[in-house]
């Protein structure tokens, strides 16, 4: 193994400070959104939605904030990455393929296979972020995948392409009671053209967060506050 990066000992723990106090925090919101509220498909409220989305924000903090030089002086990417694969391997896959066959045996509702979906999309961009940054990947390229990766979660266009892919309809829907994530945001539920339009904004929205220039976005925060005593 290569010498650590020359730095005063215990620096570790000093320059990953945040990326450790992150995690766990991570791991604490996760726990509470897995076993203390309620753990369902519906969502009540705007509030619970934006619970529910804090422990992979949480994670993708965390990530961004790891110091490269000594995760790879721990070969942190020989044991995380292998582990990542591993836990998509051996647990959700199998969890994926048993609950689809306990459905059609009728013991098990759709929910139980939509709840499995909803822990494996956040473990997958948090997975995704590691890796980007475990091979060099800068702290603004994490925040803004993560980000972007985000809004493509809560846009609604996996809702679309399930109903596209769906037989059994007579096309979309004119109604869309089921996405919950929209009817909180929105305060009603969704028409299918309100729909579409939902999709559209947050696309746009993701393409904005990964390719408008940091300097623009800075800029634009020293305006505002500028603008701001005299408003």
């Amino acid at each position: 193994m290569t010498s650590p990066p020359p730095r005063p000992a215990g620096s570790f723990w000093l320059d990953n400070r945040t990326a450790l106090l992150a995690g766990a925090l991570a791991v604490a919101l996760a726990g509470l959104v897995r076993f203390v509220i309620p753990y369902e498909r519906e969502i009540s409220s705007l509030w619970m939605l934006l619970v529910k989305l804090t422990p992979q924000l949480a994670a993708c903090v965390a990530v961004a904030w790891l110091d490269v030089a000594w995760a790879r002086w721990l070969r942190l990417h020989l044991v995380a990455l292998p582990a990542i694969f591993l836990a998509f391997l051996c647990y959700f896959v199998p969890k994926t393929f048993m609950t689809a066959l306990d459905m059609v045996d009728g013991t098990a509702a759709f929910e139980d296979l939509y709840l499995h979906v909803v822990v494996f999309v956040p473990f997958m961009i948090v997975g995704l972020v590691l890796s980007y940054r475990l091979g060099g990947g800068s702290r603004e390229g994490v925040l803004r995948i993560g980000a972007a990766m985000t809004v493509l979660q809560m846009s609604g266009l996996e809702d679309l392409v399930a109903v596209l892919m769906n037989s059994r309809l007579d096309g979309v829907p004119e109604v869309w009671a089921w996405a919950h994530h929209m009817t909180v945001r929105l305060g009603h539920v969704a028409t299918r053209t309100e729909a579409y339009v939902f999709i559209a904004v947050h696309l746009v929205l993701a393409v904005l967060v990964l390719v408008v220039p940091g300097r623009a976005v800075t800029a634009l925060g020293r305006r505002m506050r500028r603008r701001a005593p005299s408003a």
